[in-house]
């Protein structure tokens, strides 16, 4: 497995900063406990019941399966930015969007183009209906050999 040197690939191929996607800067990450916490770009969030905090978002059944997710842009992990380090904020994007993400962004698996996908501990994963039913995004298409998975999005 290559080593990823500065950070791991990740791109908004479409829908921001022009188009159907909006943002916002959370000024308190934390873990499922309410610890601080540094998030990557390319993981999902959810919000908390804090205003202007959100923590590492995963998909469920029921009342789960309808999270208000977020995508981090820009982390507050100091192999991020300078800037979301620094600030110890995270900026987030909402909406319809398409990305193209490295294998650390994404649960291991064999991905085959419309493969629907959920969210679970803030990375891609395939969609297992009756067990984690809130579907997400869909897979465009994959390379096994680069480990690169290109997804559409519906947040």
């Amino acid at each position: 497995m290559p080593a990823e040197v500065i950070r791991p690939k990740f791109d908004v191929v479409r829908g921001w900063p022009q188009g159907s996607a909006h943002d916002r800067t959370f000024e308190s990450v934390v873990d499922g406990g309410g610890a601080p916490l540094k998030l990557r770009q390319g993981s999902f969030v959810t919000t908390t019941t804090n205003a202007g905090e959100c923590k590492p978002a995963t998909v469920g059944t029921g009342a789960t399966a309808l999270l208000p997710l977020w995508l981090v842009i820009e982390g507050n992990d100091e192999s991020d930015s300078y800037a979301g380090d620094y600030l110890d904020k995270a900026v987030v994007i909402k909406g319809s969007f398409e990305v193209l993400l490295s294998e650390t962004m994404f649960v291991a698996n064999a991905y085959t183009p419309s493969d629907h996908l959920t969210i679970i501990g803030g990375q891609f994963a395939p969609a297992n209906p009756g067990v984690n039913e809130g579907i997400n995004a869909y897979v465009l298409s994959y390379d096994a050999a680069s480990k690169l998975l290109r997804a559409s999005v519906t947040l």
